[in-house]
């Protein structure tokens, strides 16, 4: 069946996608393009599972998402390359490439047990592969063949980024990951750039990349070890910051397990909104020999008490410390006046009343 044929008979009501078996649609404007660009381009899309209904009407067990991209392109709702299907009409032999190109449809009948079946198999059977998985198909060379021998040789790199106990890549994936951040000066890569960049060294040669993420792998081994339970991706972006401290974190490499690892499991952190900002400050003011307070933030009694202490205004609106502006209760957060990274404890005498804007633009002052 060509893609016309296929759309004719979807406009039609010949073929029913949207039928009580199908998901919702969960393709975005990125996705669906890249239908279209399969289409133009020669690259077979997977197969249509269609069934035969009594009537001669064709049910979508497999293929919605895919339909509903032609579609959407077709009526002008969809933008591929920056241009409708309407743009393609004069200036490219887009229109008569897609309409033409031809889908595998595999059509099944039978009793309606069949056909639920039919759906949850298509539905259960496949095993999506994994981001690493994507990467090692698409670009296998050198620069892949590097990474899997360092993995499979250093046991450092594995302990430090236990990311999966049935490993399809993850670590590796991770491991990329973070190399381009040390490469990109502290920027972590969306999936597409990442792609760009192990394309660009797939010839070339792992070692490079090991000598320059060793230091580091060493860093998190060494300070945080096998009982933090910090973030993978938090250890490796404090081992690059503070590389050069690494002596003295060293030092106190129990105590930062032992206090991070408390914090963490406490409910000021599990509330924060500033869960990595934290764990630095505590971990600074470790190293710096200034124990910052276990208990982050203040309650919703400490903030009542706090109310208590005020007059209202005739509006019944209280003043903020900091802009000596009134505000409604609910406008108001409770802050540390010493603030909490710099040792600042967390309770009534170290706060006051502000605004969310002076809040916000106090920071750890």
């Amino acid at each position: 069946m060509t893609v016309k044929e296929l759309y004719d008979k979807v406009v039609n009501g010949i073929i029913i996608s949207d039928i009580e078996l199908q998901r919702a649609i969960v393709y975005d404007a990125d996705k669906q393009a890249l239908v279209i660009d399969s289409l133009y381009h020669g690259i077979p899309l997977p197969a249509f599972y269609l069934w035969q209904r009594e009537d001669g009407k064709l049910e979508v067990l497999d293929g919605k998402q895919r339909i509903e991209a032609i579609k959407k392109f077709k009526q002008g709702n969809l933008l591929y390359e920056g241009k409708t299907w309407k743009n393609y009409a004069y200036d490219s032999d887009l229109q008569q490439v897609v309409d033409d190109t031809e889908l595998t449809t595999i059509i099944c009948s039978g009793p309606e047990e069949k056909k639920r079946e039919i759906f949850n198999r298509i539905n259960t059977l496949g095993v999506a592969l994994s981001k690493f998985e994507v990467l090692n198909g698409l670009y296998h060379g050198n620069y892949i063949e590097g990474l899997n021998e360092y993995f499979a040789q250093d046991a450092n790199v594995r302990r430090v980024l236990p990311y999966a106990t049935v490993d399809r890549g993850d670590n590796k994936y991770h491991l990329l990951e973070y190399i381009y951040y040390v490469r990109k000066g502290g920027v972590f890569p969306k999936r597409s750039e990442l792609h760009d960049y192990v394309q660009q060294h797939k010839g070339e040669s792992f070692n490079d990349e090991i000598k320059k993420i060793k230091p580091y792998i060493s860093f998190i081994r060494d300070v945080f070890g096998d009982a933090s339970k910090i973030k993978s991706d938090l250890k490796f972006k404090l081992s690059v910051e503070y590389l050069k401290d690494r002596a003295i974190w060293l030092q106190h490499k129990d105590d930062i397990c032992k206090d991070c690892n408390e914090f963490i499991k406490s409910e000021g952190y599990k509330l924060s909104s500033t869960k990595d900002k934290d764990i630095e400050a505590m971990i600074l003011g470790i190293v710096g020999n200034l124990r910052v307070d276990p208990k982050r933030l203040f309650t919703a009694d400490d903030k009542t008490e706090l109310l208590s202490r005020l007059k209202p205004d005739e509006n019944g609106r209280y003043e903020c410390a900091v802009c000596n502006q009134h505000f409604a209760k609910d406008e108001l957060t409770v802050d540390h006046i010493d603030a909490w990274s710099m040792g600042g404890r967390t309770v009534l005498s170290n706060a006051q009343l502000v605004c969310r804007a002076c809040n916000s633009r106090k920071g750890n002052r």
